[in-house]
């Protein structure tokens, strides 16, 4: 018998290119006894297929379509190519042109011949994405939808639940170094992930560029403890996108409804605020909304316009405290740690566990980073007066790398010291992420004498696998390895290895945080170059440190 879809070809494709002008949707025609397939051209120019869908459907869509939709589609397929159905009504997933993941929904109606075989589908195809319900980037419900089922369970007066807000920290990193549309990928990738990690009944949405959000019937704190705890185990391991190695955190802010509130906005609001507590306070954390809270929030803000003041006059409420450093062998101070202090003049003496996050964040860190070096190399040249040989060091922040704005900075500004014994250090968690870009920044800065330091070396990813690789002179051994340390203990065998280890590839080791005679006793026993601890002195003003280590 001759196809039926041949015998009206001219019927067809006027058929599909004047409603083509008129509709959104793909039309389609499928001769199930043949299997011919047609399709309206505007498919072929927005959707990942090629005309081979015509004479081969099902592998085509198949592989058009996202693999969890597969099997559920080639099912249905299955059911009405053996008469079994008599239509055809899905939502799945399909790739677009550019890659991006975007739902559809597929309608279809099946004709059939004289004796009651399936022989003719007909239907279209919609792209609902546009219907403001699912993101095409990521496949997940949208903000709109959000908000339309969050709404949906407030009505219901006696269901309880959570609300959490997902951010990907530092995210814009990823767009920048590799491009706008490897992040989308990168994007795609994550929310696939973590839906896999979602206890049943809770819902994942895109709310907007790196923010996700989960609407959880039901939940408890504990619950989303949970959740949360899973996704930092995932996503705190690096995983591979297209041969790149990638690193990222989330910060996460959660609230209760109708505990604390029963209004959409507010919540949201509410989860935003824990967020933003919660990328204040460091990120990588999750953070529950309270009253409490909210008043954290407000003081974080008022500590970060004090600080925009401060900067803006100077730096005047800062002051560089020093720590001695010891050499091990005769525990003479060959060596300071400048370490930065705020004596707000509105809030007192502000610890650096929270105003050094609020100046990188606001990127004041870059400000305030070169008056950290001014004061650094004006009390390290006055202090080579009395010792030649005595070594400054100076914490760097990402930041002022990330910016190109240090290497620029001491490029432009050279100083009559000898920067051999100028330490630059950076904490380890850092350097991994970005291992390529920050050795090719620090040989740069190595390049014109100055040292490089790693900071809380142990406490990051793959330490040992990258040693080799850090372009640096000394490595600072963190104190939670000193911490009730015992000789013939993990920590003294640790401690041993990597100071061997070191000086096999020429490196220099300081430890951190000895503060007992107990602890030195041991550490010293392992051969490291330095120590560093308040067995030996703690932070304290430049005046002070001169007095004690220099004038008797």
């Amino acid at each position: 018998m001759a196809s039926a879809i041949h015998n009206l070809d001219l019927s067809v494709d006027v058929f599909f290119d004047l409603l083509s002008e008129s509709t959104e949707d793909y039309l389609y025609v499928w001769d199930i006894q043949n299997g011919l397939f047609h399709m309206s051209d505007n498919s072929f120019d927005e959707l990942q297929i090629s005309r081979q869908i015509e004479t081969n459907v099902i592998s085509v869509w198949s592989n058009a379509m996202i693999e969890e939709d597969q099997e559920a589609w080639l099912d249905d397929m299955q059911l009405i190519h053996d008469g079994k159905k008599d239509y055809h009504d899905m939502e799945y997933r399909i790739y677009n042109k550019k890659g991006e993941v975007i739902w559809v929904s597929c309608r279809g109606k099946v004709k059939r011949d004289e004796n009651g075989l399936p022989q003719l589908m007909v239907g279209r195809i919609s792209n609902i994405g546009k219907q403001n319900k699912f993101d095409n980037v990521t496949g997940l419900m949208n903000r709109q939808q959000f908000e339309k089922d969050l709404k949906h369970l407030l009505k219901q007066t006696t269901m309880e639940g959570i609300v959490v807000v997902l951010d990907v920290d530092n995210f814009k990193n990823i767009n920048e170094k590799y491009s706008y549309a490897f992040g989308d990928r990168t994007l795609n990738f994550i929310a696939r992930e973590l839906t896999t990690l979602l206890p049943v009944g809770c819902q994942m949405y895109r709310l907007d560029g790196d923010v996700f959000a989960l609407l959880i019937p039901k939940g408890t704190k504990e619950i989303v403890t949970m959740i949360y705890e899973n996704i930092q185990m995932y996503i705190g391991n690096q995983f591979v996108m297209e041969g790149q190695q990638i690193y990222v955190s989330m910060s996460a802010g959660a609230c209760f409804f109708p505990k604390d509130s029963n209004n959409y906005q507010k919540l949201l609001r509410h989860a935003e605020s824990a967020v933003e507590v919660a990328k204040l306070n460091g990120k990588n954390q999750l953070v529950f909304f309270s009253k409490e809270m909210y008043h954290e929030k407000i003081k974080l803000i008022e500590l970060q316009e004090s600080l925009h003041a401060c900067v803006s006059r100077g730096c005047d409420e800062f002051e560089l405290y020093y720590q001695p450093q010891i050499d091990t062998k005769t525990k003479a101070v060959v060596g300071a740690e400048a370490l930065l202090r705020w004596h707000s003049s509105q809030h007192g003496e502000v610890s650096p566990i929270e105003f050094i996050p609020l100046l990188e964040e606001s990127h004041l860190i870059i400000q305030v980073g070169k008056w950290v070096f001014e004061q650094a190399v004006t009390q390290c040249k006055k202090w080579q007066e009395y010792n030649p040989d005595f070594m400054m060091s100076i914490n760097v922040s990402y930041i002022q790398l990330k910016e190109n704005a240090l290497l620029e900075y001491l490029r432009n500004n050279h100083h009559e010291l000898t920067l051999k014994n100028f330490i630059l250090e950076l904490t380890e968690n850092c350097w991994v992420p970005n291992l390529q870009f920050l050795n090719q920044e620090f040989k740069g800065i190595q390049e014109m004498g100055y040292g490089i330091a790693i900071d809380d070396f142990g406490t990051g990813y793959s330490s040992l696998s990258h040693l080799k690789e850090l372009p640096a002179n000394v490595i600072k051994i963190d104190r939670s390895f000193i911490r009730g340390i015992k000789e013939g203990s993990y920590e003294y065998t640790f401690l041993e290895y990597i100071v061997k280890l070191a000086h096999i590839i020429d490196l220099k080791v300081c430890v951190e945080g000895v503060e007992t005679l107990e602890e030195f006793e041991i550490v010293k026993k392992a051969l490291p170059d330095y120590i560093q601890g308040f067995l030996f002195g703690k932070p304290i003003c430049a005046k002070e440190f001169e007095e004690r280590y220099f004038m008797q």
